[in-house]
């Protein structure tokens, strides 16, 4: 038995000083604490599936009565892809201009994805549009911008 053995038996009894020897009372500070699993974004630790479903509804209208379907998939919370390929032109007129009304009373979005097709989303759905303004910038017509005309005193007289 050591010399530090003796005085530690004289002093304290308690059999649990020893497993503390040598620590600081603030060695602990500096260890960082990190965000729990709980906090983490994207993090599921309950088993269970946190995705939300959604559901998209392809409609291919070939007349304006199909209009009130379509309206009753938005307000019902459905995504709505509109091909309007097989649809007359001024029934698509009026189909876009309807739908545009309901997708804004509902704070939804109607964007152009391609040639005579769209999608129509309720408020809880985003639609990222990287590609959506790639296509919409392959689609539109650029109108060039006038040449600059340069007048002075000497080209008006």
């Amino acid at each position: 038995m050591g010399l530090l053995d003796k005085i530690k038996g004289m002093v304290n009894t308690d059999d649990a000083y020893g497993d503390n020897y040598g620590l600081d009372e603030n060695e602990g500070d500096d260890i960082i604490p990190t965000r729990s699993a709980a906090s983490r974004p994207g993090m599921n630790i309950s088993g269970h599936d946190n995705t939300v479903a959604i559901e998209l509804k392809v409609v291919r209208p070939e007349t304006y009565a199909s209009v009130t379907e379509i309206a009753d998939h938005l307000l019902n919370h459905r995504t709505v892809v509109l091909n309007l390929e097989a649809t007359n032109r001024e029934v698509a007129k009026r189909l876009i201009d309807f739908l545009a009304g309901v997708a804004y009373s509902i704070d939804g979005q109607l964007k152009n994805v391609a040639n005579n097709t769209y999608i129509i989303t309720p408020c809880n759905v985003d639609v990222a549009d990287s590609q959506i303004r790639t296509t919409e910038a392959r689609h539109s017509t650029v109108q060039q911008p006038a040449p600059a005309v340069n007048l002075t005193s000497d080209t008006l007289f």
